[in-house]
């Protein structure tokens, strides 16, 4: 493969992973005791949840295939950065936690930093800003 084809797919296979991921990780996050088995969650608390995990697969998927197709690289990044944006807008709403404080304990931490959707939000758009960069400089 000549080196700049490899170049240009670089951009879309880095944002092809965080596409996965956006389908993939609100059901392994979700789809759990914490919050569609939460016996103390009302019937409509667990409809916003499943909510959220089938939007974030159809967002993913959607984010997939425009990657992959010629002139919507970008139109690709911008549906999957809207899940990751706006699950961290969620946490300016009044009331919302990042997590129920008996589930605090499954956060994994590192170095003494608690990992939360606020990282993991802000590591997915990071990852598309740089996809997006990257994509521009192969040219």
């Amino acid at each position: 493969m000549e080196d700049s084809t490899r170049r240009a797919r670089g951009p879309r296979v880095l944002a092809s992973v965080v596409a996965l991921l956006t389908s993939v990780l609100p059901f392994a996050a979700d789809w759990n005791a914490t919050h569609l088995y939460n016996p103390q969650w009302s019937g409509h608390a667990k409809f916003h949840s499943a909510h959220t995990m089938a939007l974030g697969g159809a967002l993913g998927l959607l984010g997939l295939v425009w990657l992959w197709r010629p002139g919507r690289f970008v139109s690709g990044l911008w549906v999957l950065a809207i899940y990751w944006l706006t699950q961290a807008s969620a946490l300016l709403f009044p009331g919302t936690a990042v997590i129920d404080p008996e589930f605090a304990g499954r956060l994994p931490r590192v170095g003494g930093v608690t990992l939360n959707q606020a990282w993991g939000d802000a590591v997915f758009v990071g990852l598309l800003v740089v996809s997006w960069v990257w994509s521009r400089r192969s040219r």
